[in-house]
């Protein structure tokens, strides 16, 4: 569904949720897609999605049915569909889908982490000079952007690269496949980021919220390789979190 609408949306297919935030008609479409198939395969089960599906239930589905919007607006092949699974204020099953690479991140609480079937891991870097880190602002961190542009200054001399994607969803998956070292993230929603908490872990790096703590769905992270998060933190606490 999702990649045959790619590049192809029409004038009336795109609307502002809000200042700097828009939806598509595949959003919701692939919303109430997985809604549907989710509900008839595991009833009971609440859901808890972007585009404004709140179910009650045992447990709840997190659902982003299109990380990465601007992305699929603006015709850049990076995006992708979220799902975890959250009981007990734990996720316990999480699914990351990119639909133009065919790529199906997966994980299972103490199962380990996968791509296409195949274990993954985090990066072997180490020194934070040698490492490529990725970053994500959007607007409900606006706020805090004086902070943020003037840590990137000081950021940007003490690592390798710094990327912005675009997709909280795959940049968290990126991280468990080794593919990113590190990652920074403020004013997330809890579907943004409840997937790729599962699968950073599985695959034995680690995310903390920018305390250093578990209130990650509350959308304020650091993620990376043991020492490459140490190093994000220590550097997130005293450069860019808010006073």
């Amino acid at each position: 569904m999702i990649r045959s609408s790619f590049r192809k949306l029409k004038e009336g297919e795109i609307k502002i949720k809000s200042p700097s935030h828009y939806v598509t008609k595949t959003d919701t479409e692939s919303e109430a897609f997985l809604v549907e198939g989710l509900q008839k395969s595991f009833p009971g089960i609440g859901i808890y999605a972007e585009e404004g599906t709140k179910i009650s239930g045992k447990g709840r589905f997190l659902i982003d049915p299109l990380d990465g919007t601007h992305n699929f607006m603006h015709g850049i092949p990076y995006f992708c569909v979220s799902i975890a699974y959250e009981e007990n204020s734990r996720i316990l099953l999480s699914v990351i889908y990119d639909p133009i690479k065919d790529e199906l991140f997966k994980a299972k609480r103490g199962k380990g982490a996968f791509l296409n079937d195949a274990p993954i891991k985090y990066s072997n870097i180490k020194e934070p000079e040698k490492s490529l880190i990725s970053l994500g602002f959007p607007p409900l961190a606006y706020h805090r952007r004086k902070k943020f542009m003037d840590g990137l200054k000081e950021l940007i001399m003490e690592v390798n690269s710094l990327r912005i994607f675009g997709s909280a969803a795959l940049q968290l998956s990126n991280i468990a496949s080794g593919r990113i070292d590190g990652d920074i993230e403020f004013g997330l929603s809890p579907w943004d980021v409840a997937g790729g908490w599962l699968l950073v872990e599985e695959a034995g790096a680690v995310i903390t919220d920018e305390d250093g703590g578990d209130d990650i769905l509350r959308g304020n992270i650091v993620a990376g390789t043991p020492l490459i998060h140490k190093f994000l933190l220590d550097f997130v606490q005293e450069k860019m979190k808010d006073s």
